[in-house]
């Protein structure tokens, strides 16, 4: 019984200290970062990879410039972030992609 209530007193003790967290949230330092995604969207003729950033598209790389590897590595996860890391450094052209999809697929 004793165990219990030891728990029980702890237990009342975090909750009072939780109490005083939301004090140490400032609201000016909260700061809103651009959210970056890669959509996929394809239909029985085409296939293409969209970057978004919030809600816009910045950027569309169409799959029928891609040979049948180069779309099945951008299908998975790392071809995902083979393209935002191409995007975020501004190498949006479809020769520096291939580059760097022929660099990991040797490694």
């Amino acid at each position: 019984m004793k165990n219990i209530n030891n728990n029980l007193e702890d237990t009342k003790e975090k909750i009072q200290d939780n109490k005083f967290e939301f004090s140490l949230f400032k609201e000016e330092d909260n700061i809103v970062h651009k959210v970056l995604r890669v959509k996929r969207i394809s239909n029985s003729k085409e296939e293409k990879w969209k970057i978004f950033e919030d809600n816009k598209v910045l950027w569309v790389l169409d799959g029928e410039k891609l040979s049948l590897k180069e779309k099945n590595f951008l299908r998975t996860v790392d071809g995902m972030n083979l393209l935002l890391s191409q995007y975020k450094k501004n190498e949006t052209t479809i020769s520096a992609i291939k580059k760097e999809i022929k660099k990991y697929n040797n490694k």
